[in-house]
């Protein structure tokens, strides 16, 4: 058991004795648990681990999409070397928000990026 919490990083370990089903089973891979007035949820380990996974590449997908879309609304000449270039100014100002790193790019590499005049246009 002391090893399970160690793989998902928990200090807790609780031991139940004296269960009492109020409802359900115990072969069911998530529990309502109730400790006097406070209702906990507990899942097994498996499933949680699942969960945990998935949440992590839905956040790598969604900050993709997120960089994909800085970059591109920027106009940029050639979308993979502007993203590298911001993901390597991610990794120097990490407090910094996304578009905020697309424009100081944009600013101190503007060969990265087509320039539009809309008003030579019309």
């Amino acid at each position: 058991m002391v090893k399970t919490a160690e793989k998902l990083n928990s200090k807790t370990i609780v031991e139940c004795k004296d269960l009492e089903i109020i409802e359900g089973d115990l072969k069911n891979p998530l529990w309502i648990m109730q400790i006097k007035n406070d209702i906990k949820v507990v899942l097994d380990v498996d499933e949680y681990i699942k969960i945990m996974k998935l949440n992590e590449e839905l956040l790598k997908e969604i900050f993709e999409l997120k960089l994909e879309r800085a970059i591109l609304s920027e106009f940029p000449i050639d979308y993979d070397d502007v993203k590298a270039v911001v993901l390597e100014e991610m990794k120097k100002n990490s407090d910094k928000d996304l578009e905020e790193i697309v424009d100081k790019i944009k600013l101190e590499h503007p060969n990265l990026f087509y320039s539009l005049d809309i008003d030579k246009i019309f």
